[in-house]
């Protein structure tokens, strides 16, 4: 397979001041383990809400929750016929930019861990994780500029006829300029992962 270049992403800002409540919302099932909400308009979870999850209105808690794509891991499989509902709260997003290139950096902070068993050679152990992104854009207005510090959701696409992307909450950092003598304006944004990073083929 050759190498797929990731030149398309977009950044998502939340419309309103407070997340919105939803309450036993139906999940659609991916592969028994991986089941989403069917809305995909509620797909954005806020964080400090925690989310409720019900198996044939049974709650069930040997799941892991994705605040950013609003899916839900079972620790054990499900059968498929059962009926899955959530309730939390979402944030109601609308695109704040789109890009033509971007990289995203996926960091681990790594602390030294050797002792005299390594027999002289360094040892590390992987401690807090973390990633940053930066987006080139055709520049527009001041968009960014009044938005530094505020979370948005990046979705990064390295397939997007096939959907496969990164998805997560970032905070914006910085906002740069360029003017070139013979070619349109153009902006280099920063972004700060705020949480999880998610990745999805589905």
């Amino acid at each position: 397979m050759g190498a797929i270049a990731g030149k398309i992403g977009s950044i998502y800002m939340k419309t309103t001041d407070a997340a919105t409540t939803f309450t036993d919302e139906g999940c659609t099932n991916i592969d028994n383990t991986v089941w989403r909400i069917t809305d995909d308009a509620k797909r954005y979870w806020d964080k400090a809400t925690a989310v409720t999850v019900e198996v044939d209105a049974t709650p069930e808690t040997g799941v892991t929750i994705d605040y950013v794509g609003g899916r839900i891991t079972f620790d054990t499989p499900l059968a498929g016929t059962e009926t899955v509902t959530v309730s939390g709260k979402y944030w109601t997003v609308s695109e704040l930019a789109g890009f033509y290139n971007w990289t995203l950096d996926i960091v681990a902070d790594l602390e030294d861990s050797t002792t005299f068993a390594d027999s002289g050679w360094r040892a590390f152990t992987p401690t807090l994780k973390g990633f940053n992104v930066s987006a080139e854009s055709f520049w527009q207005d001041d968009k960014f500029l009044d938005r530094l510090g505020e979370e948005v959701v990046v979705s990064l696409y390295v397939n997007e006829a096939s959907d496969i992307r990164y998805e997560g909450f970032s905070k914006i950092e910085s906002d740069s300029i360029s003017q070139p003598v013979d070619a349109l304006v153009e902006e280099s944004v920063t972004f700060t992962g705020d949480g999880e990073l998610y990745y999805y083929e589905v």
